[in-house]
């Protein structure tokens, strides 16, 4: 990813992104995906706010609904997966993590989390229910009500990483478990995949319009906006007069 100094997803970079998944969902001679950030310091900080403030009804539902499509595409892409968390990563980036099938997290100098209760959004059933699957009910609760960002000890003591590497180690080790993984025959790579996500599928796809339409109308509160706005106003310079 390289869309900005934060990573943070436009609409363009969710269509994009999911129109590059769906080229290469095909590809027989495709064994893993490595899924990075072209940025040191942020893996991905979600949603660029701007998408979201001010914005119309049917601008936000076309948002949300496309983001919610990546999402998707992403989780069940036919191959094994690796995100490669080079740097902090929060809220949707943290979500494209979750999605994935392995998480290598720099050891120093990041932090994990889904945050956002901390500026007043909801976070949509579908990720709950992996996130509840990968690292239990009660961290999964804990992890959503306070928005905590931990650091990557913590998210491999309780399950949402699976390793840590310094910043020096930290692409050349995953790409030495992508080799590994990349040695599967095509039907076990993709038998595998399907075994581990198909279970999911009719859920996600049941849970889809309601995930949709409440992820919209919160984001169209007056907290949902409020949240957003502060997201734009930390971002601008400040200036000492």
């Amino acid at each position: 990813m390289q869309s900005n100094e934060k990573n943070t997803f436009d609409f363009e970079a969710f269509v994009l992104f999911e129109q590059i998944l769906k080229k290469h969902a095909e590809n027989p001679s495709l064994r893993v995906l490595l899924f990075t950030s072209a940025q040191t310091q942020f893996f991905s900080n979600g949603i660029e706010p701007t998408l979201m403030y001010g914005k119309s009804e049917s601008d936000v539902r076309k948002s949300v609904e496309q983001l919610l499509r990546t999402a998707q595409t992403y989780f069940h892409f036919p191959v094994p997966t690796i995100a490669v968390v080079n740097g902090h990563c929060m809220a949707a980036g943290a979500v494209f993590a979750l999605f994935s099938d392995y998480r290598y997290m720099v050891d120093k100098g990041a932090r994990i989390g889904f945050s956002e209760a901390i500026v007043g959004l909801n976070f949509p059933s579908i990720p709950t229910i992996v996130l509840q699957d990968l690292v239990g009910v009660k961290v999964a609760r804990d992890l959503l009500y306070t928005g905590k960002q931990i650091k990557g000890p913590e998210a491999k003591e309780i399950g949402l990483v699976d390793e840590l590497y310094t910043a020096e180690n930290l692409f050349a080790e995953s790409m030495k478990f992508a080799e590994t993984l990349a040695k599967l025959t095509n039907n076990s790579s993709r038998g595998m995949k399907t075994a581990l996500r198909e279970p999911y599928r009719n859920r996600m796809e049941s849970l889809f319009p309601t995930d949709a339409d409440l992820f919209t109308k919160v984001i169209l509160s007056q907290d949902g906006q409020e949240g957003f706005h502060s997201l734009i106003e930390k971002r601008r310079p400040k200036f000492v007069t």
